[in-house]
């Protein structure tokens, strides 16, 4: 049995392999963004030394009544070595908001691209679907992908300031000769009190982090509920938004009941924030307080070691800043490690659907052209379940289909009619038998050359929001003659030909381009611009999957008559729960229980009056007679 890619467990990789992978992402998205975010992230981390070490300069030099020239130069070289960074600084923040902006919208692309590219069976699954919105959904939380890497560069960063603070201050925990009286004095100049002052800073960054990490636990459970009641108010909210479905919820009155599921959903979420707040005001008030204390602290201490001596006024400045900066900069370490963590497991759904492997054995034989069309199929003994199912659709069917005959599928619902054509277009495989192609199992054959071979109309169609050209062509590029032929053949060139813009016209409201406003059309004429699509493609197969369900009797008909010259020379694949259609088939194939019952002409078929068929043209008989 096949893997379940979707259902198979999954650990969450650690913290660093996790964050490798994640910047890797990252790169690929975009990979001028992490270049441009290091060179942002040095020049901000570098900015505030410089300020401290030639501020801590100038003031030494204006306390020691230097020449004036000489402190006009460093300040000349502060003033503009800022100014030029700033400039630097601000280029490079709008350069990181476009590249934030395209990390995003690629990330989207890309999920998309995933999803279009596996195959059908797995893409059809709950799990997969739910995994898709996951991932897509996830990874917008804190920012998204882009904030992802700001964080882990001012992690770095972060480190790089630290280092640097340690640097700056190293000089106030240099013993100093003892050249004063009295006990402060002595204690003051002793490595006693710079011990206690670094064992204070301990105690502050402990508590901070212990605080820190209670506030990214709080974050996270309110962000989990956040996540499983936001699909649901977001749900509901786009059904009282989406104006297709207007009528059933004004006319049945659906209004208050979909808004009363909707608000539900967004009280437990304003719950769970109001209830967040709280507890991060508490934890945030302990570390604030212990913060603080080691501020008052350190303003002690570089105070008394001024008032003795110890230091110069200039060195006042600078030790003070780069205390203080080092206090900060350890704290916000451990915000940034637990907000990067909470962000790699956000991330990990969409780590799990770049991971899926597609299971679907891809073949390598090319499909021979054939300008004769002349292209044997044979389901030979197929049985067929679907994923997560044991009840099998299709049970041992055989069947030889003859080419350029015009052949009626016909069964009630469930008989497994459209499984038969997804076997048929290798949407899924047998899980028992082949299906053969001129003698070769179909699985052999490149996949994208063996699907070339058909045209589909499938029930559950598609029109675009494109112009009419676009949906037939089913791309940008298109021959208008064809264009136009297709639709003429399909019964539709007229209603296109009184459009605005003709075969340009875009069709649906659901997207908008400009001051153009898409037209909305019938389900009828939307059913007749799926048919031109498939005579579009010209391929040797045609298969249509309910074709005229949407059509009134007189259109019904008017397909009926035109059946025969669409499809012309070409195999053709009919499905239909209207008998009266198969009148017009060369052969009719009766599927039940998920088994070939009958085969023959209409004519044949409905003389049999103990089968299938038989019963079902006698339910349907007096809407033909």
């Amino acid at each position: 049995m096949k893997k379940n890619n979707m259902d198979a467990q999954i650990n969450r990789l650690p913290f660093f392999k996790c964050f490798k992978k994640n910047v890797g992402y990252v790169y690929n998205l975009c990979p001028s963004y992490i270049p441009t975010a290091v060179l942002f992230t040095l020049i901000d981390r570098f900015m505030p030394f410089l300020s401290m070490i030639l501020g801590a300069q100038i003031v030494d030099m204006l306390v020691n009544k230097a020449d004036k020239e000489e402190i006009m130069t460093v300040v000349v070289i502060m003033v503009v070595s800022w100014m030029l960074l700033e400039l630097i600084l601000r280029a490079l923040a709008y350069l990181l908001q476009i590249h934030w902006q395209l990390v995003s919208h690629r990330k989207n692309r890309d999920i998309g691209f995933k999803a279009m590219s596996m195959d059908y069976d797995i893409l059809e699954r709950n799990s997969t679907l739910e995994l898709i919105a996951q991932a897509d959904g996830n990874t917008d939380k804190m920012g998204g992908m882009g904030e992802y890497l700001m964080r882990s560069l001012n992690l770095f960063g972060v480190v790089f300031s630290s280092i640097g603070a340690v640097a700056a201050m190293a000089g106030l925990f240099i013993p100093a000769p003892y050249h004063g009286e009295g006990m402060v004095y002595a204690f003051f100049a002793s490595p006693v009190s710079y011990i206690l002052l670094l064992g204070l800073l301990a105690v502050s960054i402990y508590i901070g982090s212990k605080c820190e990490a209670k506030r990214g636990r709080i974050c996270y459970s309110c962000d989990q509920i956040e996540v499983r009641n936001g699909r649901i108010y977001w749900f509901f909210f786009h059904l009282i938004n989406n104006y297709s479905l207007g009528k059933d919820i004004r006319i049945f009155k659906m209004f208050d009941v979909i808004q009363k599921k909707a608000m539900k959903a967004r009280g437990d979420i304003e719950s769970a924030q109001k209830q967040a707040i709280r507890g991060i005001l508490k934890v945030g008030a302990k570390a604030q307080l212990a913060q603080n204390i080691f501020i008052l602290a350190v303003f002690a201490y570089v105070g008394i070691k001024a008032i003795y001596g110890m230091i110069t006024i200039g060195e006042v400045t600078k030790y003070i800043s780069a205390i203080t900066l080092l206090q900060s900069q350890i704290s916000v370490v451990f915000s940034l490690l637990i907000s990067i963590n909470t962000q790699n497991i956000y991330m990990e759904s969409y780590n799990k659907l770049m991971d899926v492997k597609n299971e679907k054995y891809e073949g390598m034989l090319p499909v021979e052209k054939r300008l004769d069309n002349e292209y044997d199929l044979e389901f030979r003994n197929v049985s067929f379940h679907y994923p997560n199912s044991n009840r099998m659709v299709l049970n041992h069917v055989s069947f030889h289909l003859k080419i350029g005959r015009k052949l009626a599928i016909v069964g009630a619902n469930g008989a497994g009619k459209t499984t038969f054509i997804k076997l048929l277009c290798r949407l899924y495989d047998p899980t028992e038998g082949e299906i053969l192609l001129n003698g070769i199992d179909i699985r052999k054959y490149d996949y994208n050359e063996y699907i070339r071979l058909f045209s589909i109309v499938f029930q559950d169609y598609k029109i675009f929001s494109f112009s009419v050209a676009e949906n037939v062509a089913a791309g940008p590029e298109f021959d208008r003659e064809r264009v136009i032929k297709s639709l003429q053949d399909a019964g539709i060139y007229t209603r296109v030909q009184n459009m605005k813009s003709g075969i340009d016209s875009r069709l649906l409201k659901d997207q908008q381009d400009g001051d153009e406003e898409g037209i909305e059309i019938s389900g009828g004429e939307k059913q007749k611009i799926a048919l031109a699509r498939a005579l579009y493609r010209d391929a040797p197969m045609v298969i249509l999957d309910e074709p005229t369900s949407a059509l009134d009797p007189i259109a019904e008909q008017d397909i009926y008559v035109r059946f025969n010259d669409m499809v012309k020379e070409k195999t053709a694949v009919f499905i239909s729960h209207r008998m009266s259609s198969c009148r017009f088939c060369d052969e009719i194939v009766v599927f039940d229980q998920g088994q070939i019952v009958q085969i023959g002409t209409h004519n044949e078929l409905v003389t049999d009056e103990e089968g299938v068929y038989y019963r079902m043209w006698e339910a349907q008989a007096q809407y033909y007679v």
